[in-house]
């Protein structure tokens, strides 16, 4: 009997103690400190939270830029391997410095494919003329871009095959050839040949002993949602010219070197 009284005895005090705990309720500073530590672990959360969509959106944009960089090339390397050997490979290398105007231009004739053919403009031989310049992107600005500039067989006759050995780049314009990439800083299309000498690739131009055997592609670009800090040609050559440390993992360069059809 005397252990069931202590028992019961144990039992009234810790429901006392417990009524008492509940009937007095947290005091402020119990509260106050419980709510600085639900801040801390929120905002420890959301920083986490944050910096895991910022390395994702980083991520994808570098997966995006690598897709159409790798696309540019593909595509410029089957056109490439269609030129017809023999034929002038004109090639335009700027000296000024910044953006578009320092970037390169060239242009080569190539066997068409049967389904460029047409009854306006009968041939099977065109020529395609790549460079970068700027054109209008409507009332927000203007930003370079990578073109291609295509001419029909008539056009190629006359003003490259019958323009003797070196024919001039052929009249480009922005408002109608093809955009092929957006916000292009800098364009590299050097022609090398093999030197016999020593066995490297040196750059080619007119004068050189050998053909030209590969092309020393560069491209240097940003992606769309970069390029809408800058709006103006000036923004963009200052990018290309001076970019601000924070501005540098914006820029993607992607290079190769591409076999000349012989």
């Amino acid at each position: 009997m005397k252990a069931l009284y202590k028992i019961s005895s144990i039992r009234r005090s810790m429901v006392g103690v417990r009524c008492t705990m509940f009937a007095r309720g947290f005091s402020m500073i119990e509260l106050l400190v419980a709510m600085a530590i639900t801040s801390i672990i929120m905002v420890t959360l959301f920083s986490f939270v944050g910096q895991s969509t910022t390395s994702y959106t980083q991520t994808q944009r570098a997966v995006n830029a690598v897709s159409q960089a790798r696309a540019f090339i593909q595509f410029f390397d089957r056109e490439l391997s269609t030129r017809l050997p023999g034929t002038p490979l004109i090639y335009e290398k700027r000296s000024a410095v910044g953006g578009s105007s320092s970037s390169e231009r060239i242009a080569f004739v190539r066997v068409l494919s049967p389904d460029e053919f047409t009854d306006t403009n009968p041939g099977d031989l065109g020529t395609s003329v790549y460079y970068v310049d700027f054109s209008s992107d409507g009332p927000s600005g203007e930003s370079p871009k990578l073109f291609r500039k295509s001419l029909g067989p008539k056009q190629t006759q006359e003003d490259i095959i019958e323009a003797g050995a070196t024919p001039a780049l052929p009249t480009v314009d922005p408002a109608q050839d093809e955009p092929m990439i957006p916000n292009v800083l800098f364009f590299k299309a050097t022609p090398m040949f093999r030197d016999t000498t020593s066995g490297g690739l040196k750059e080619w131009d007119a004068t050189s002993p050998q053909p030209p055997s590969v092309i020393d592609l560069s491209i240097t670009f940003v992606d769309d949602s970069s390029a809408q800090r800058f709006r103006t040609k000036t923004e963009w050559n200052r990018l290309a010219t001076s970019p601000r440390d924070s501005e540098r993992q914006l820029v993607r360069t992607f290079t190769q070197n591409i076999p000349i059809a012989k």
